[in-house]
């Protein structure tokens, strides 16, 4: 799949010399950003650099990348329970919860076991630390209540001013840089890390009304210095993100995709209803795969999602009841106490605001429906979810009598001015349950423990078997292809491990499906004209070759001279030699170091009682690749047939070094290896 175009053919992973202006210069899958040819505009040279470091440690052994990727999962699950601390206000237990929902969501799964889905891994790992540092410099969150006072942890905030903003306050703006720096690291890893911009700027906006409605309900004015500081953080923050949204746009050369249909057909639908609709539907599979990932697969593309054209299409009750549930669940954060509220409006803008680029909704994307897209928003999911659960269980919110009510006096940067000493902050007695209802207590308690229990099994057992999916490609194509039978792309992941295990009828028959899925795709009749070369119906195959050159080609998993070899192969066998030459020399034409394709010109010269030219063909072939033993022995033959017995002897010598078990070669024989 990508993880070969990502990795093993990517000169930045793999070149023998590596090159930082290089590494800036390509995109993730190692080609030019500028220029002519195709690229997609992913600039992501910190995850290229850790596949790098991957490469110089152990090679292109899969372990090490894998092993890579799960303790940086692991990383990240520990994050969102950090968050949970420094970012949302909650205490230990509750955060350890919010880190295992994260840490076992069966959706994680694609980034975890895909190589090249490090990138969204990556960038929700930074981004969280980004977060974390600006909540605990400068908007650290009101401290909610422990799950049990027995795990009761002390977050390294207060309700002024964290002790981090402390150590560094010497520094003032300076406290921004390493922030912005990881949020400018987390887009390096994946585009999206960018939209973790507008979290602080939430948080400031949060914090500015919560001062602003303290301010009115005492009757006084927030502080000059105060609002000062606030304004140049955001002044800072917007000229931060501004900066770096154009200085990336620069370097990249724009933003432009070089999108197919095979990529997202529901982009190139001329119907703007029809499009609307589709993208509503995509918003409800996307939270489908988080609340209930019973159906996981990893790929969409074509008609595994078909069009949707009418607003009586069914399929719309799914993103019609997602765009409820986040209404109703927006609509009940707002509702809540102000220490809940502002915790559970910053893990729904974490949830939203990394979701928008794959949306479809400020431009269309390169995939239908990507669960590796899930990786970053899900951790809002996640936190969102056990701040509700932690605002079911505390109950109504009870002050003391004894207590006046808060006034804006009470923050430091106003107490000091008016009264010159400290104010104790107003006491709430917060209690498990509604009141001192025993009986609502231990309902809500006994509910909670059930649905925590159950949900994180449920979770585990799911990852656990779509692990087991991807044991392997081959188990993966083949559960996968069965799963979802119309998608081209895995039809023809299906087809090509059939054909590996030289199950000719079930492979033809994915590849069908494939063709019928994405009919403008010249894959899926490239390989059915393989199988037929293999299978001696050279007639059918021809036919399949002959349709593959009229589709749209993929150059990243498959060179156009491939299929126009063996075009001239097929042709070749069915007694049209002209044709078959002249294909031939289109594809020596697209690639001048085809060695295969010079040996069977040499072969097919011979045929025509050519031997000079042949032999030229043919030698020409064994410089290329003078690894191969055919190649050797076909320059023997030939030499004997144009009277150079001394070439004769060194070249069959040399072909038997290589290959000293290889049968007898009296004619020169044609190459077939169909490729990867």
């Amino acid at each position: 799949m990508d993880d070969t175009v990502g990795i093993q053919r990517n000169p930045n992973v793999v070149g023998e010399h590596f090159s930082l202006s290089e590494l800036l210069r390509r995109d993730f899958w190692g080609l030019p950003m500028h220029g002519t040819g195709w690229t997609n505009k992913s600039f992501r040279p910190l995850t290229t650099l850790t596949f790098r470091w991957n490469y110089l440690l152990h090679g292109l052994d899969s372990c090490g990348f894998h092993a890579t990727n799960v303790i940086l999962h692991c990383v990240c699950s520990v994050l969102v329970g950090r968050a949970a601390i420094t970012t949302l206000g909650l205490s230990g237990s509750w955060a350890a919860l919010a880190a295992l929902f994260f840490g076992v969501h069966p959706v994680h799964t694609e980034n975890v076991l895909y190589l090249v889905c490090r990138a969204d891994i990556l960038a929700a790992m930074l981004g969280l630390m980004a977060l974390n540092a600006y909540s605990a410099s400068f908007c650290p969150p009101a401290r909610l209540r422990p799950l049990w006072p027995a795990l009761r942890s002390t977050p390294v905030y207060h309700t002024a001013e964290s002790s981090v903003g402390t150590v560094f306050n010497f520094f003032g703006p300076l406290r921004l840089v390493p922030p912005v720096l990881l949020i400018v690291a987390s887009g390096l890893c994946k585009e999206s890390g960018f939209t973790v911009f507008a979290i602080p700027l939430l948080m400031e906006l949060l914090d500015f009304l919560k001062l602003q409605a303290l301010a009115a309900r005492s009757k006084e004015r927030m502080g000059k210095r105060t609002w000062k500081r606030l304004k140049l953080r955001v002044g800072l923050l917007v000229a931060s993100t501004f900066f770096v949204f154009i200085a990336r746009y620069r370097h990249t050369g724009g933003t432009k995709l070089n999108m197919s249909p095979q990529d997202n057909p529901i982009s190139f639908e001329t119907d703007r209803k029809a499009r609307v609709l589709s993208y509503a539907f995509l918003h409800g599979v996307y939270t489908r795969l988080l609340v209930f990932p019973q159906y996981l697969c990893y790929d969409y593309s074509m008609d595994a999602i078909p069009i949707v054209r009418t607003f009586l299409d069914c399929r719309l009750l799914l993103p019609l009841t997602a765009y409820l549930g986040f209404v109703a669940a927006v609509t009940g954060f707002v509702r809540l106490p102000p220490k809940h509220r502002r915790s559970a409006l910053i893990s729904l803008a974490l949830l939203v605001v990394p979701f928008l680029p794959a949306s479809n909704i400020l431009f269309p994307v390169g995939t239908v429906v990507g669960e590796r897209l899930m990786y970053v928003p899900s951790a809002g999911y996640c936190l969102a979810a056990v701040l509700a659960l932690h605002a079911y269980l505390e109950g109504p919110r009870q002050q003391d009598p004894r207590v006046p009510r808060a006034s804006f006096a009470t923050n430091p940067s106003v107490q000091g001015k008016q009264s010159g000493r400290s104010v104790a902050a107003p006491r709430e007695i917060q209690r498990w349950g509604t009141g001192s209802d025993r009986a609502e207590l231990t309902r809500r308690g006994f509910s909670s423990i059930v649905l925590v229990t159950v949900s994180v099994a449920a979770l585990s057992v799911r990852t656990l078997l779509r692990v087991g999916d991807w044991e392997s490609s081959d188990t993966l194509f083949i559960r996968d292809g069965e799963r979802q039978p119309t998608s081209s792309k895995t039809q023809f992941n299906l087809g090509i491990t059939y054909m590996q295990m030289q199950e000719w009828d079930a492979a033809i028959t994915a590849l069908v499906r494939c063709a019928h899925a994405d009919p403008l795709s010249s894959l899926p009749f490239y390989r059915i004209g393989q199988i037929e070369i293999l299978r001696g119906r050279f007639d059918v195959a021809e036919q399949f070759l002959a349709a593959a050159l009229e589709k749209f080609g993929a150059s990243l998993m498959v060179r156009d001279e491939e299929v126009f070899h063996d075009l001239a192969l097929a042709m070749f066998q069915n007694g049209k030699v002209q044709q078959a030459e002249s294909r031939l020399r289109i594809a020596l034409q697209l690639n001048m170091d085809f060695a295969k394709g010079w040996n069977n010109l040499g072969c097919l010269m011979a045929a025509q009682q050519n031997l000079h030219d042949g032999l030229r063909a043919v030698k020409k072939a064994v410089s290329l690749a003078p690894e191969n033993p055919q190649y050797w022995a076909n320059l023997a033959v030939l030499s004997q047939h144009t009277g150079d017995p001394a070439t004769y002897q060194s070249a069959m010598s040399t072909a038997y070094e290589i290959w000293p078990s290889m049968p007898e070669h009296r004619d020169c024989a044609w190459e077939f290896a169909p490729a990867g």
